[in-house]
């Protein structure tokens, strides 16, 4: 089976990088330029992009597994 996963970091700098099993994709992004960007770029909008977000405020990280059946969701949110 063939692995989906995104990851999204925040770095050092205050920046954010995504990666696509395991290429980097894209490498410090701003933050204003974030939640645009992985939506046009990426197609994680909406509902999709508050998720990563508000992951990335959290912890500074957001891994989505796109090859399970509800990436989006997670026990450890609530």
């Amino acid at each position: 089976m063939k692995h989906n996963i995104w990851e999204f970091l925040r770095r050092a700098d205050g920046t954010y990088s995504v990666t696509h099993d395991g290429q980097l994709l894209s490498d410090s992004i701003p933050e204003k330029w974030l939640a645009t960007q992985i939506c046009e770029e990426y197609g994680f909008c909406g509902q999709e992009s508050q998720y990563i977000c508000a992951a990335l405020d959290r912890s500074g990280k957001c891994t989505v597994d796109l090859s399970v059946s509800d990436p989006f969701h997670s026990s450890h949110d609530e």
